[in-house]
């Protein structure tokens, strides 16, 4: 008989499978510490991304409007026409400012032009700048 209690405590203590409520709330806590690590890192991921984007459009439009100088028919009206500063183009709160400088001595005559867009989202503006020479 004794041989047949012992079996039987035995598989009493077997049959209690199963987590204890401590075990439980450590594998909850590192749970929750792996979704915190992973909430922030994703939230760093965004705010990079929607960076990167502005600053690309913003030089999409820097290089639109030096491609529209270099296309520009008339050199000598370079700095009348272009000169100055465009607000909310494209969007809301962005500015687009435009400097030509010409520089005519007795062997060169050239143009310097800056594009500089400035977005409320970046805390640099993209500038672009190039260098016109005119053919003699």
């Amino acid at each position: 008989m004794r041989a047949i209690d012992r079996v039987r405590r035995r598989r009493r203590r077997g049959s209690r499978s199963g987590f204890t409520l401590l075990e439980v709330a450590i594998a909850l806590a590192i749970l929750g510490g792996v979704l915190l690590v992973l909430a922030t890192t994703t939230a760093r991921f965004i705010h990079t991304v929607t960076l990167d984007r502005v600053r690309t459009q913003a030089n999409a439009v820097a290089d639109a409007q030096i491609a529209r100088i270099r296309l520009w028919p008339a050199y000598d009206s370079l700095a009348t026409v272009f000169t100055g500063t465009t607000s909310n183009f494209p969007f809301t709160g962005w500015t687009r400012q435009t400097v030509v400088n010409r520089t005519q001595t007795a062997q060169n005559d050239f143009t310097r032009v800056t594009v500089v867009v400035s977005t409320p989202v970046l805390s640099n503006p993209v500038e672009r700048t190039i260098t016109l020479a005119a053919t003699r």
